[in-house]
């Protein structure tokens, strides 16, 4: 019974360090007028360039600018903080207190993903308000949100775990990130693509975030298909902190 007790004391205490840690980062780090402005303008005038023009419904347009701000907002801070943080020796003190790498990670994904889902909010009020758009299932699309900013933020973890410079996080991210733009469904429908890029599109966290959204907010549901986006999101999720955290662990020994 001790040791149960003992286990879920430690489970708590890393749980708690983690939260304190992303409130720490969101503080320093999210609340900065110029950080709140890039998660709104870069997925907002990228979304618009590809979009301006083309005869498509406002409301079509909602999911996949849902998707892009969770993209952007959530997973672009991160990778420049962990360096920033290994430079000025925080992550150093961060190293020696009483937690795990695991929950320094988590910490830095939890901030991460509360400003995406705080930024993504913006599209989604303004679809509802502006355009009429009725929510097909809030109750799905609340944990598809979150699980996709969860997923997006450990992802931009994951490449700065071990940069000792933010150029080198950011530019091995981009070249990941930017085409994975394109071939998720963003912009141009899955069904349209050419074939050799639908196993491409198949290994894209991004995939699974849009049709999740898509279906959760303008419906029809296909329940299958849902449960397969949140468990293929979930595995990413389990692989970038997982990875994220052996790369982090390494800077102990």
């Amino acid at each position: 019974m001790r040791k149960k007790k003992g286990l879920l004391g430690r489970v708590v205490e890393e749980l708690l360090g983690a939260i304190h840690i992303a409130r720490k980062d969101i503080k320093i780090y999210y609340l900065k007028p110029p950080v709140v402005m890039y998660g709104f303008i870069f997925p907002g005038f990228t979304y618009l360039a590809f979009t301006v023009g083309r005869s498509i419904e406002p409301t079509l347009l909602i999911p996949g600018l849902v998707a892009m701000t969770l993209f952007f907002a959530g997973g672009s801070i991160g990778p420049a903080v962990l360096p920033l943080e290994r430079k000025t020796k925080t992550l150093e003190r961060l190293l020696v207190a009483p937690i795990s790498p695991f929950a320094i990670i988590l910490g830095k994904t939890l901030g991460g993903s509360a400003f995406g889902l705080t930024i993504s909010l913006v599209p989604l009020l303004i679809g509802m308000a502006l355009l009429g758009m009725r929510i097909a299932d809030l109750a799905l699309l609340v944990p598809s949100m979150v699980l996709s900013a969860l997923t997006f933020s450990a992802f931009g973890i994951f490449f700065s775990a071990r940069a000792e410079e933010m150029p080198s996080a950011m530019m091995p991210m981009n070249l990941v990130r930017l085409p994975m733009l394109f071939v998720s469904g963003v912009f141009v429908p899955l069904e349209t693509m050419p074939g050799f890029l639908r196993p491409v599109a198949d290994l894209m966290p991004l995939t699974y975030s849009v049709d999740a959204l898509r279906q959760t907010v303008l419906g029809p549901l296909e329940p299958l298909m849902l449960l397969g986006d949140m468990a293929a999101l979930s595995l990413f999720l389990v692989l970038f902190l997982g990875a994220a955290t052996m790369a982090l662990r390494r800077d102990t020994h």
